[in-house]
């Protein structure tokens, strides 16, 4: 299956260590299952650096990864799904990322404001139906987050492809990575 990440880089060796902390599944390499998703996480990743160019990069990620140890969210947000996030997001917790031993999780994407919404949760501002419609999930979209070195045995690096901004437009064509 092709999933697409959003960047200002082209990534050539996935580097787990790198990862952001407190992400919805915790720190990991985040995959999209549209362009268009991958696309928007370029661009708001350009607009936090201020600088770099927006980039989707495309990688084939063998489906047998749903057989090792994992975690799979239904596609409509659930209490759950809202308890891992918050779970995964809290600023207080201190423990070690990732904060479970999933060595991938996929599920619905929440949106940027979900700070907001987990701290309104946690602190009974809101209920739990109330958080999850404010996280507004993209409809028909999931993500794909790898969180261990079995996990990234599961994608090719050495055949990736990327697309840039560039010009005011996205490059057309696909460009095969340098690996």
């Amino acid at each position: 299956m092709t999933m697409y990440h959003g960047t200002t880089l082209i990534i050539s060796n996935v580097d787990l260590e790198k990862s952001r902390l407190r992400l919805d599944f915790g720190k990991g390499f985040y995959l999209a299952d549209k362009q268009g998703t991958a696309h928007i996480w370029a661009k708001n990743k350009t607009i936090q650096l201020g600088s770099g160019i927006p980039t989707i990069l495309a990688y084939t990620v063998d489906s047998s990864i749903y057989e090792i140890h994992g975690k799979r969210f239904n596609p409509i947000p659930e209490e759950e799904w809202l308890e891992f996030i918050c779970f995964n997001r809290r600023r207080e917790n201190k423990s070690n990322e990732p904060r479970h031993d999933y060595n991938w999780v996929s599920g619905p994407i929440a949106n940027d404001k979900v700070y907001n919404v987990v701290d309104n949760y946690l602190d009974g501002v809101i209920n739990a139906s109330e958080a999850i419609m404010r996280a507004r999930t993209l409809p028909q979209t999931y993500q794909l987050s790898l969180h261990s070195s079995l996990a990234l045995r599961y994608i090719d690096e050495k055949n990736v492809v990327y697309k840039q901004f560039k010009n005011n437009g996205w490059s057309k064509n696909w460009v095969k990575s340098g690996r």
